[in-house]
């Protein structure tokens, strides 16, 4: 990953990809994390960074390690927490 930028992309490209591939909407995957609808959808769209505890129960829901969801991974394996 050479930026922060690129790595933010394919972070929510990721968790949209996954919850979408599970679906989740937006406000089931809010209700799981405990915040708002809203707060998660501009997560997902990148609007404001993603607490490090909402990203690891976002790994944790769809069974996967933080190195995928922030692209220093390539596969998304499940149960390689």
């Amino acid at each position: 990953m050479h930026n922060y930028m690129e790595m933010r992309e394919v972070m929510v490209q990721r968790i949209k990809e996954l919850r979408k591939q599970d679906c989740y909407t937006q406000t089931q995957m809010a209700q799981r994390l405990h915040i708002s609808r809203r707060t998660y959808a501009n997560y997902e769209r990148g609007v404001h960074a993603m607490p490090v505890e909402v990203l690891v129960m976002i790994a944790d829901i769809f069974g996967t390690s933080l190195d995928y969801l922030t692209g220093r991974a390539e596969e998304h394996a499940a149960g390689q927490i």
